[in-house]
């Protein structure tokens, strides 16, 4: 069974931040990572659990004490640890909002990209028609030309016909 920060906290009646400072102190290597979680072996967690159960045991006989003192430095620490996790936080949303501009430009220089294409598509379409327009009408031009000569032509005589008036 594997076991995750938040669990292990739990079970040992600490806070999540003492155990990251346990993990961060002694080296402990999660079993495996999914997305921000870490997970952490059977054995590995006993032996948090165990640390946790025989520190809580220690902070008892030492409570009547140094009671303030103890709470003072572990508040001190706890806030110490909320603030690097606060910051790391801070660093990954800065990360993300970098990424998220480079992205962001990458699609506005595709956009931009994008319309000049269409731009000159559109301008070779339109150089396309015109030119073919004025083909057309040129043609046209020739066939009403044909036709008017061969009208011509069949108006003429037999004698003009032959003799090629």
């Amino acid at each position: 069974m594997e076991y995750t920060r938040k669990k292990i906290a739990e079970e040992a009646q600490v806070s999540p931040q003492k155990v990251f400072r346990y993990i961060k102190a002694h080296n402990v290597e999660p079993t495996k990572r999914v997305g921000r979680t870490d997970y952490f072996s059977e054995s590995d967690a006993h032996e948090m659990l165990t640390f946790f159960a025989e520190e809580k045991k220690e902070r008892e006989v030492n409570q009547t004490t140094s009671d303030d003192t103890i709470s003072k430095d572990e508040y001190i620490t706890t806030l110490k640890d909320q603030v690097q996790d606060l910051q790391k936080r801070l660093d990954s949303k800065e990360d993300e909002v970098s990424e998220l501009h480079r992205l962001l430009s990458q699609e506005q220089q595709l956009a931009r990209t994008e319309q000049s294409k269409r731009l000159e598509l559109e301008t070779t379409n339109t150089k396309l028609i015109e030119s073919t327009t004025a083909d057309l009408g040129e043609k046209d031009r020739e066939i009403q030309e044909l036709r008017q000569k061969l009208s011509d032509e069949q108006n003429k005589g037999f004698w003009a016909k032959l003799f090629g008036r």
